[in-house]
């Protein structure tokens, strides 16, 4: 579906359940029906948690502005990406004093980014009546994740991270209960993109294909690794399940964001077999 399909979906069920809702959306994603009653594969135990998980803190964490105090607490601001602006309204907004690169996001959305890399090159009057359609938005109405509930959108400007050389990957670790298994990283976000696996030790490339195809490439680990798994299992400690982003900019760590339902539960596998093998490692 594509994203006016999903707006328009969303505004047409808007008067169902939380969970009828979920339970259509993931039917017409895996052509299958969930089994919230005894789950096994790890999009249903996921959309259980969704259902289920009510711990007031995730309205915090999934907010791009609030989640920094949350960040900062567990493994220091050293590793927040620096703050340009926080705005309530887009006229709040002074254009002309904002640098050369910027990105700009809704403190409670996804897919709505404004990615700067040449200011001259962006029709300020258009991009204002974009992001003000984009406050407009209720993401919880659009996916039912119960932590957007009551979030009031921001607008949030951060310093862009342009890599020195070669491409800035995009580090996803999955953790399960705590512990993070593998991690899964993202490349040519605004070309081609790709999406590549490996185990955690960082030694190994996994067969593992979720939405979009892997690379021909065998990634090398970073260098300082060990520091990134140390910020992820500190982040990572209280949850069944969660997915930590990372960036890592010339040996420079910056925290991404944390994510708990990946693709709302809808994300595709590339087989059963995977839906099984990741399910087996969330225990609920």
């Amino acid at each position: 579906m594509n994203k006016t399909i999903k707006n328009l979906f969303s505004y047409l069920l808007r008067f169902l359940s939380d969970k009828t809702y979920c339970k259509l959306t993931y039917f017409f994603s895996h052509y299958r029906f969930s089994n919230l009653k005894n789950p096994i594969f790890f999009n249903d135990k996921l959309l259980l948690l969704k259902l289920t998980e009510r711990n007031p803190l995730y309205h915090k964490l999934v907010d791009k502005f609030e989640v920094r105090d949350f960040v900062s607490k567990k493994v220091g601001d050293k590793y927040l990406i620096p703050i340009i602006g926080v705005y309530n309204n887009v006229k709040d907004i002074d254009f002309h004093s904002l640098p050369d690169k910027f990105a700009l996001k809704l403190t409670n959305g996804s897919q709505n980014n404004l990615i700067c890399f040449d200011k001259s090159k962006i029709d300020w009057n258009k991009s204002k009546k974009d992001i003000n359609k984009w406050l407009k938005k209720d993401l919880y109405l659009r996916t039912r994740e119960w932590p957007y509930k009551g979030l009031k959108n921001k607008i949030i400007i951060e310093k862009l991270i342009v890599p020195i050389e070669g491409e800035l990957y995009d580090y996803k670790f999955w953790c399960f209960n705590g512990v993070p298994k593998f991690v899964q990283i993202d490349s040519g976000r605004f070309t081609n993109h790709k999406r590549d696996f490996y185990n955690i030790e960082f030694d190994k490339k996994l067969d593992y294909a979720i939405t979009y195809q892997n690379s021909n490439d065998l990634l090398s680990k970073p260098i300082n690794y060990s520091e990134m798994l140390e910020i992820v299992k500190k982040i990572s400690k209280e949850f069944k399940f969660v997915r930590v982003d990372l960036y890592n900019d010339s040996g420079q760590i910056y925290f991404g964001e944390i994510t708990f339902y990946p693709g709302n539960c809808n994300e595709k596998m590339s087989n059963i077999k995977l839906e099984k093998e990741i399910g087996d490692l969330l225990k609920i």
